[in-house]
């Protein structure tokens, strides 16, 4: 049965854009690790907290698919603060004591949501920053204990990512990490090259990151490894040597991804000089997904690649496969069926995006949070009793197919068929004037129910999820649209 079709705002004319293309065509934009629709930047600190309590405190059904992020704030100082190219929140790393004293608050928080998740399966959990790594050997059970304690069935064998960066994962850590639970790390290499790291002003070698992925492999652990492209003074290359290097290791799933150029970063105000153009970021996406495929990689997303193999021995894990991203993109693949994918985060800066709420007679609001980016406001709300939100947004109807889009674009297709189902009308009449745009650039195709970008396009993804959502963002924007967002939104969920 089709949906109602929803009302969408004011769609952008055919005029208007060819003019958003040509005004940021050769901009450098935000990186295309990017998930959901509206950005943070669009959450509201004045906000009813009633809805958000509602969304929350709401129990997913047995068979919905939970996915748990749990933040850890510090990281060692750099020179250029933030590692010259991070938009995340931080704290300064002060030693041991600091860190366990925040575990203990967050698991002060994580009694908040006993009630919640005490008959649900969790899918997958992912322990970011911040530098996980930073923690002592004995801090991982803990985490751990964290996480039982909101989810007493959680079973061995399911994803459980740690991140870190290489210098900190010595062997007896990753031990310690590995007898903990975990059974996948997450590694920030950024570069390989000695020379190109210190841009970031990381004390990072290319020996520790390849010592590291040797004790990964010798200690059974699987492990994606993020690499950046784009990087200031790189060559292709010098780009194709780090992938060469790291394929060579065995490292079975590499997120590959295009520097982040925004906000106040170092990279952005100081050095964007030394970054590549737009012109020759493409041809390095050109080049390193001619070389990944050859290798017998898999493209998952604009940025993920995958080579398939064996299950781990003793899970339900595959080392090539990345649970946690995808369960995310797989929020919408039932409308009619009680399962949902949720994104649920306790922590410092932690989200929690919860669009099981936007579909039929809802019980809930479909809500985005986020936690307190001071440590400070996290660690007194928690004192208080209080949920330790800073920001949060109810999504309308149209948000929820936004969202959609965006998740879908990831893997750079569009089911045309699937969004009929889903929201009851026709995405290429929906947006006529963006599809023409892109396919008069070949950026599109269309291939039996399916729109595909191809070429540019794939590159493009940030930009062309921009330029859909121009006419929301607009209206966002408004002075007189923007206050009730909250209230109007939750009537309509």
């Amino acid at each position: 049965m089709k949906s109602q079709a929803i009302k969408a705002s004011v769609p952008l004319s055919p005029q208007q854009v060819q003019e958003f293309l040509a005004k940021n065509k050769e901009r450098h934009l935000s990186n295309k690790v990017l998930h959901a629709h509206p950005s943070p930047a669009h959450w509201v600190t004045d906000f009813d907290m009633q809805p958000v309590e509602s969304s929350l405190a709401h129990r997913p059904t047995e068979d919905a698919s939970v996915n748990m992020y749990m933040g850890i704030p510090y990281c060692l100082p750099t020179d250029p603060p933030h590692c010259g190219f991070c938009l995340f929140p931080t704290e300064k790393y002060q030693g041991k004591s600091d860190a366990s004293g925040y575990l203990d608050v967050m698991a002060q928080e994580a009694r908040m949501y006993v009630e919640t998740y005490q008959s649900t399966t969790i899918e997958s959990l992912y322990i970011g920053g911040g530098t996980p790594n930073l923690l002592q050997p004995s801090d991982y059970g803990r985490l751990m204990e964290i996480a039982r304690l909101m989810f007493p069935r959680m079973r061995d064998d399911i994803e459980k990512t740690l991140e870190g960066i290489p210098q900190l994962f010595t062997e007896d850590k990753i031990l310690a990490i590995k007898e903990a639970g975990f059974n996948r790390v997450s590694m920030g290499v950024q570069q390989v090259d000695d020379a190109l790291i210190k841009y970031s002003g990381r004390k990072q070698t290319n020996q520790q990151v390849f010592d590291a992925i040797d004790n990964f492999n010798k200690h059974g652990l699987a492990c994606n490894v993020d690499l950046i492209y784009g990087w200031p003074e790189q060559t292709v290359p010098g780009m194709l040597d780090g992938l060469r290097s790291i394929v060579r290791s065995g490292i079975r799933h590499i997120t590959h991804y295009e520097l982040n150029i925004a906000g106040r970063s170092d990279f952005a105000t100081k050095q964007r000089a030394l970054v590549p153009s737009i012109d020759q970021k493409y041809r390095m996406y050109c080049e390193a997904k001619a070389f990944l495929q050859a290798e017998g990689f898999v493209q998952r997303t604009v940025y993920d690649w995958e080579r398939p193999g064996e299950k781990q021995p003793g899970t339900a894990l595959n080392p090539a496969e990345y649970n946690y991203e995808q369960n995310l993109r797989d929020g919408f693949a039932e409308k009619d069926s009680p399962k949902r994918s949720y994104m649920s985060g306790i922590g410092y800066a932690a989200i929690n995006i919860r669009l099981n709420g936007g579909w039929g007679e809802a019980p809930v609001p479909a809500v985005s949070t986020m936690n307190h980016k001071s440590l400070s406001a996290y660690i007194d709300a928690v004192a208080s009793g209080k949920r330790p939100i800073e920001r949060a947004y109810v999504h309308n109807r149209e948000d929820i197919r936004l969202c959609w889009i965006f998740q879908s674009l990831q893997e750079m297709r569009l089911n045309m068929a699937r969004y009929t189902q889903l929201f009851g009308s026709d995405i290429l009449s929906d947006y006529d004037a963006v599809f023409d745009a892109l396919n008069a650039r070949s950026w599109i195709e269309t291939r039996g129910h399916e729109l595909l970008l191809v070429n540019e396009g794939e590159f493009s993804v940030p930009l062309i999820q921009s330029l859909i959502s121009q006419a929301r963002i607009k209206e966002m924007s408004s002075p007189r649209k923007h206050i009730p967002i909250l209230a109007a939104a939750a009537q309509s969920c």
